[in-house]
């Protein structure tokens, strides 16, 4: 239904975002196509590259819909405030006791794993911090100056996931932003870092890297120790008639079990989405998912002066995403997906329609 929508929208009425698309999905979509036809499961790589296209698709919505600043203040207020349902629930879940985890205590709220809910946090987080600091008009002022309070409170739901890539990232977005506008915050950062570490679990969490990393007699490793032994026994299972366009969608999944020596017959993803797609769609595939994220970036250069902090916002979405990706299964995460790509196609869109607004202006004030 989604891409349905989507394609009614693209070819309804002259819009920009069927040249934005071509400049950035439709290499992936073309060469992650190939992909699709030479699967060893059609069926299964069917679905990924239609949730593949189910991204862009929201992407294109966001940039159809959001002609002006009332529209990106009315779909962006729905989005952010979407999250009460699953902070709410966060508390709930909390209180019955999480989600099963070999890692001990941990949540997943309204989504189906842990690590999902703390990308998503990360995200509303910095959503929520741009609207207090821009000081947006279609937030009420009451509601504006309770967010420190509702971030805090996303903070505290972020920790009790225990996904460390998306503590990183958030101690990340507020260490560049701290750096780069306001010094001051990082103070703030600092007693933060050192206070979430003085909490037994997130110690233990973090100090959990240390051990576990080398393989005796099949003995238990550590979550990183475990990525990197798939990753090494995956890339040297590939045959190098492969690397230019991979084994098919889906494919690393299915033959984790041929080459992953510690698969026991089970199935294993490749958590890490570079390694699946250079596995799965080649070179050819994983140089077009890096240029479309580093196209995307390059769209949005021409509106840093006028609207520095949204912008900045947008590049961060970008490299968190990438460094997500770095160690984590993030395409087969749709809802995710899903809320990044249409807060990224309106940051590109009202953008766009403000400084299309100016250069109208100019032409009539000449």
């Amino acid at each position: 239904m989604v891409i349905a929508i989507a394609l009614i929208a693209i070819f309804d009425k002259p819009n920009p975002v069927r040249k934005v698309l071509n400049e950035t999905w439709l290499p992936f979509f073309v060469i992650s196509l190939v992909a699709l036809v030479i699967a060893p499961s059609f069926i299964n790589a069917l679905k990924t590259y239609l949730a593949l296209l189910s991204y862009a698709s929201v992407f294109a919505l966001a940039i159809t819909l959001i002609r002006n600043e009332e529209d990106y203040g009315r779909w962006i207020s729905a989005v952010f405030l979407s999250s009460l349902i699953p902070v709410f629930f966060g508390f709930y879940d909390a209180a019955l006791g999480g989600f099963a985890s070999s890692n001990g205590f941990r949540i997943n709220s309204t989504f189906n794993h842990p690590n999902i809910l703390a990308f998503y946090l990360v995200l509303m987080i910095s959503v929520g911090f741009y609207f207090y600091k821009a000081k947006v008009s279609f937030i009420p002022a009451w509601l504006r100056k309770s967010l420190p309070i509702y971030i805090l409170i996303m903070f505290s739901l972020l920790l009790m996931t225990k996904t460390r890539s998306a503590w990183v990232a958030c101690f990340v977005f507020f260490s560049v932003y701290a750096i780069i506008y306001e010094r001051k915050y990082l103070v703030f950062i600092g007693l933060s870092l050192v206070g979430a570490l003085m909490i037994p679990e997130i110690r233990d969490r973090v100090l959990d890297l240390s051990q576990g990393n080398e393989v005796v007699n099949y003995s238990k490793l550590n979550s990183y120790a475990w990525r990197k032994l798939i990753w090494e026994d995956g890339l040297n299972w590939m045959s190098p008639s492969h690397y230019f366009f991979g084994y098919g969608l889906e494919s690393f999944r299915l033959y984790s079990v041929n080459f992953f020596s510690m698969a026991g017959g089970t199935q294993s993803g490749a958590h890490s989405v570079f390694v699946q797609l250079f596995f799965e769609t080649g070179v050819f595939g994983l140089s077009a998912f890096i240029w479309l994220h580093l196209r995307v970036a390059m769209l949005l250069i021409p509106f840093y002066k006028t609207n520095k902090l949204m912008i900045f916002s947008g590049w961060m979405f970008l490299l968190e995403f990438a460094f997500y990706s770095y160690a984590d299964n993030m395409l087969s995460y749709l809802s995710f997906n899903w809320y990044l790509w249409f807060v990224l196609g309106a940051v590109y869109a009202v953008n766009l329609s403000k400084h299309e607004k100016l250069i109208l202006d100019s032409a009539k004030s000449d």
